[in-house]
């Protein structure tokens, strides 16, 4: 970006330190993290060895989309890609993003993020603590919520079904209650571990909320999905638990709602789907899964 000037009172011309350069933040895949700087002018994004930045990525087209800085802001223009552009989760043709803005091409995610360049450089620290849940170690739900339409994108290219599990600690407030916040914290956090260990590598899981928990799956069966539901389920009830030598009775319920991902327009429609379902599991005795 060019040196940017200001007048002051007695008109004389001063250099103005504090010019915003807009950087391209690649945030998932994880291993992929990058931060690269936007000059004036446009750069293309896509797969093939003659984008000017390039992701190798098989839902990603060899020229996917453009990203043009007029120094004030970015737009995004989708170049004919064969599985669209998306940001925030909706397809577009062409948009300015600001920061808050997640843009997703294949099953990266990505954002502009317009910095000065006199703040440090993002670091992989940093960017962990923005995706990850501080209490159990696993995906936040922003996280989530970023990633997912990319597993969604990857799931229609394959023509494959899709699945949403809304799970919930049964009575998490009575253990609150009775043996304190640090006894809940505990148990937030082994529930997460075991289900963080139960789920296939390929499988999102995040903490949604409070004592709620979310997983998206994809490439198998209903039935399949049960049977997954219900191998989480059973771990969390066979586990033992324990606080102050104290053993803690601790089950989930479950709420599994599956659908043809050319069905899905927004992940957030499986969610409320799942929640509702959830809802079902707790109000015909908890410690189950409903299913649609």
């Amino acid at each position: 970006m060019e040196d940017e000037t200001i007048m002051s009172n007695d008109n004389t011309i001063r250099f103005n330190p504090m010019v915003i350069h807009p950087h391209l933040i690649v945030l998932y895949p994880q291993s992929e993290f990058a931060q690269i700087p936007l000059e004036k002018g446009t750069v293309i994004l896509g797969r093939g060895q003659d984008a000017d930045i390039r992701f190798d990525d098989e839902l990603v087209s060899r020229k996917h989309c453009s990203l043009s800085f007029d120094g004030q802001s970015v737009t995004v223009e989708d170049l004919g890609s064969t599985n669209g552009t998306f940001v925030d989760g909706n397809f577009i043709h062409k948009q300015i993003l600001d920061s808050d803005n997640r843009l997703q091409i294949g099953k990266m995610v990505l954002k502009v993020a317009y910095k000065d360049p006199s703040e440090e450089a993002f670091s992989r620290e940093l960017y962990e603590a923005a995706t990850t849940d501080s209490l159990t170690g696993i995906l936040n739900r922003q996280a989530f919520m970023d990633r997912s339409a990319g597993e969604l994108t990857y799931a229609r290219r394959n023509d494959a079904l899709v699945h949403t599990v809304m799970i919930d600690v049964d009575d998490f407030k009575r253990v609150n209650d009775t043996w304190g916040h640090q006894c809940g914290d505990l148990v937030l956090k082994e529930v997460a571990r075991l289900l963080n260990e139960g789920k296939r590598d390929s499988d999102l899981l995040a903490r949604y909320g409070g004592e709620e928990f979310l997983l998206l799956m994809s490439g198998i069966s209903p039935e399949d999905a049960k049977k997954r539901a219900e191998k989480l389920r059973s771990a969390i009830e066979r586990h033992i638990f324990s606080w102050m030598d104290t053993i803690i009775p601790v089950t989930i319920s479950l709420g599994l709602v599956s659908h043809a991902s050319v069905e899905v327009t927004q992940i957030t429609d499986l969610i409320a789907e799942s929640d509702k379902l959830l809802y079902v599991a707790k109000k015909c005795g908890k410690n189950q899964v409903a299913t649609d």
